[in-house]
């Protein structure tokens, strides 16, 4: 594997919740189930703590991120700033084939949620979102608001399981689709703000709640249960 391949590959895991906030990523572990060289992997984890998704922690190695409260309103503070300063920028510069290439993608987006597929659903709305700024054709742009989707993404995927959830962000979709067909950028800003302040609230409600720890303390009784050693 290249070292794009080995970073799509984590990025992946840790935004579908296969590698959760606050999991150790062992090098020997990793190297050998990738089949790559420990040189190569740690390339691999300087570019993922770059863009915000690791953490390199002294007492337990490299671990998923786990962000504060602080550090979330932080990040979404820079994303919801970055996304309507791109807000402009997409209602001047869509098409009619870009606005067609969003319909096919937030259809395939609502598949996956009507077939409750979790990987699908988290997946075809990053996909949606970030097709929708690649239309500012500001590389920039795109480049940062890349690392914000990715962090305010990693924390997301639990929300999903809430059908309450799923259908307001389809209606969402729905709204900025529509603005966009009438180049309204008003409505398109209103709806955008709206649709990532629920996302802030997600983690908010979720994460950093008795509920979050409940559930992260089951993942690693599982992971003790299954490899049959202690707590550490």
């Amino acid at each position: 594997m290249t070292a794009e391949e080995v970073y799509k590959e984590l990025e992946r895991g840790i935004i579908i919740g296969i590698l959760k906030p606050r999991e150790r990523l062992v090098e020997a572990d990793l190297c050998k189930k990738l089949g790559i060289s420990r040189t190569l992997l740690r390339e691999v984890f300087r570019r993922l703590e770059g863009a915000g998704l690791i953490t390199l922690n002294p007492n337990r190695g490299v671990v998923v991120h786990d962000f504060t409260p602080e550090e979330i309103e932080d990040v979404y503070f820079i994303r919801i700033q970055l996304e309507m300063a791109a807000a402009p920028l997409i209602i001047q510069k869509i098409t009619s084939e870009k606005l067609k290439e969003l319909r096919n993608l937030n259809q395939d987006f609502k598949k996956a949620c009507l077939k409750n597929d979790m990987v699908g659903m988290i997946l075809g709305n990053l996909d949606f979102h970030r097709r929708l700024i690649q239309a500012t054709g500001n590389p920039f742009l795109c480049q940062f608001l890349e690392m914000s989707r990715l962090q305010t993404h990693q924390v997301r995927y639990i929300s999903w399981a809430d059908k309450k959830r799923i259908g307001q962000s389809l209606k969402d979709h729905k709204e900025m689709l529509s603005a966009l067909a009438r180049k309204d950028l008003t409505k398109f800003e209103a709806v955008t703000k709206k649709h990532l302040e629920a996302g802030k609230r997600d983690y908010q409600q979720i994460f950093l709640s008795q509920k979050r720890t409940s559930f992260l303390r089951k993942q690693e009784s599982r992971k003790t249960l299954d490899s049959g050693s202690s707590p550490e």
